[in-house]
């Protein structure tokens, strides 16, 4: 593991102190990391623009449906892989940009693309853990389900940063994600929680401001969601795909930088208690004392 104990994003001890480091961190190093999630937003929504998922509404013969649902597949693939390329991209930037050493731009691709393949494989494995733990969850009850899904999402927040920092052995950042997930559980799970609650509150008004030009007002685009929502063209204007790009790229770069505060915080606890039993064993009472023959 490389020492990043002087990272700005290390060090956080409460909630209050990983706000304060993540709202620090964004202020400062907004501007490349907007960048990059509107690259994201742009190439995602161009992608999606060209699904057309109004004919499958109007479809009841079965293989039809099927054949319909094929041709969407490699589409929705293609947004899914642009996702995760610039997803690891993104969190290599949080990582990589306060060190500040040369050659960033290089260096921030080579890492990306070593650490592509490694993150894929995990992914798979998380989420496929993930939906059966959630749909098991919602059979028993509603809560049970919920709690699943915000569990791994917790535990997804330390694969990324287990994979840049220190492993692209897929076992190793499995097992390790779900180490420092539980390292904190509770505490790991509310910041994740409050993070998530705030970035949909925000993502919901923003979503709701957007829909001003294209519904004729804001208290329309609320009150009628669903007139709002079900307009395909809406999401094929250049203009809507533009300023939905600009705009949720403001929230996109809050996660990754989340994922490293939890990677640091649970990270360095682990590594100071690997180390105690050695500093105990280091010195023993007689130590203290010079040895004489019957002694030695």
């Amino acid at each position: 593991m490389n020492d990043f104990q002087n990272h700005p994003l290390a060090g956080a001890v409460d909630l209050d102190s990983a706000m304060t480091k993540l709202w620090a961190f964004y202020r400062k190093y907004f501007v490349g990391m907007y960048i990059i999630s509107v690259v994201l937003a742009l190439l995602t929504s161009l992608v999606s623009a060209g699904i057309d998922t109004t004919a499958i509404q109007t479809v009841t013969d079965p293989e039809e449906m099927l054949q319909i649902m094929k041709g969407m597949a490699g589409p929705y693939a293609l947004v899914l892989l642009i996702s995760l390329v610039f997803g690891v991209i993104l969190h290599a930037w949080v990582l990589d940009k306060p060190l500040g050493e040369p050659g960033f731009a290089a260096t921030l691709l080579k890492k990306s693309a070593f650490a592509l393949i490694p993150y894929l494989l995990v992914m798979i494995v998380l989420m496929t853990i993930g939906m059966i733990m959630t749909a098991f969850g919602l059979v028993l009850l509603v809560v049970p389900g919920i709690f699943a899904l915000f569990y791994i999402a917790t535990v997804t927040m330390f694969a990324l940063p287990l994979t840049l920092a220190e492993s692209h052995n897929p076992a190793h950042v499995l097992s390790g994600s779900f180490t420092l997930a539980h390292r904190n559980l509770w505490p790991n799970m509310g910041w994740v929680i409050v993070v998530m609650l705030i970035i949909l509150v925000v993502s919901l008004v923003i979503g709701a401001i957007l829909m001003v030009p294209f519904t004729g007002t804001f208290l329309k685009s609320i009150n009628n969601p669903e007139e709002a929502t079900t307009l395909l063209e809406i999401s094929r204007n250049p203009a809507y795909i533009i300023l939905s790009a600009l705009a949720t790229s403001l929230v996109t770069p809050v996660f990754p930088i989340l994922a490293f505060i939890l990677y640091f915080r649970n990270r360095d606890e682990e590594v100071q208690q690997e180390a105690a039993p050695d500093r105990e064993e280091s010195l023993k009472v007689e130590d203290l004392y010079p040895k004489t023959p019957d002694n030695q």
